[in-house]
């Protein structure tokens, strides 16, 4: 039964985040400080929105809302990137397949020009429109001791875990030092060192003897022995 006062709801962007990445493996699931991706807002201009800025200076981070442009369905149950916790109920997790494609993420202030933002690390795909932007306060946004329930165990199952070593054979050492670029080898070292096996959202699949892992167009090809990966190959998919 529809709530009698449920109606729709009409957001309009202020401005947009533009940036290098256009791709979702090139960015890292949260905007992690040793990410190096960074990015810009640009405020769409005739709103008065450059007023809007203005005192915003001295804050070193900021809160963005946004939303998932790309997304088109959603989902009421989600399996997470990391560890093998299995699926979690969407409203538990920061899938962006939800009811209402919003996000929030919280990204460093490197300064404020006229009407663009300069952020450090962050985590949306470019052009991704942003629809509110609000000043990070420590006295009310920061919770040290919340408690963060299965991603809590998840992690300190993931902490006691042993890390695979990576070996690499001198062609797949050689494209990736050569024409790769270093999101892909990031994503190798962070997604293969913890779990190299066959999981969907980490787009890894059983391929021959071994595994492929797909980062956008590249395609790695790998086994397995005990706690060591070997990669074989890397590919672009345009070859």
């Amino acid at each position: 039964m529809t709530h009698p006062n449920s109606k729709p709801l009409t957001l309009d962007p202020i401005g947009f985040l533009r940036s290098t990445q256009s791709a979702k493996f090139q960015l890292p699931p949260q905007p992690l400080a040793k990410s190096s991706c960074q990015g810009l807002v640009e405020i769409v201009p005739g709103q008065n929105f450059e007023l809007a800025l203005r005192d915003l200076e001295g804050f070193s981070h900021i809160w963005l809302i946004w939303w998932f442009h790309k997304n088109t369905n959603w989902k009421p149950t989600t399996l997470p990137p990391r560890g093998r916790t299995g699926r979690k109920g969407t409203f538990a997790t920061r899938s962006p397949y939800r009811p209402n494609p919003l996000a929030m993420s919280c990204v460093e202030l490197l300064a404020v020009k006229k009407g663009t933002l300069f952020i450090g690390p962050h985590d949306l795909l470019s052009d991704t429109p942003i629809l509110d932007i609000k000043p990070y306060i420590p006295e009310f946004d920061s919770f040290p001791e919340a408690q963060t329930g299965w991603y809590q165990k998840m992690q300190q199952e993931l902490a006691e875990a042993v890390a695979f070593e990576l070996h690499f054979s001198e062609t797949a050492h050689a494209v990736l030092e050569q024409r790769s670029p270093p999101e892909v080898r990031e994503k190798i070292g962070s997604i293969l060192s913890v779990d190299p096996f066959p999981h969907r959202t980490r787009r890894i699949v059983k391929y021959d003897d071994g595994y492929r892992l797909s980062c956008g167009d590249w395609r790695i090809y790998y086994t397995v022995t005990g706690q060591k990966v070997h990669i074989d190959t890397v590919e672009h998919r345009s070859n």
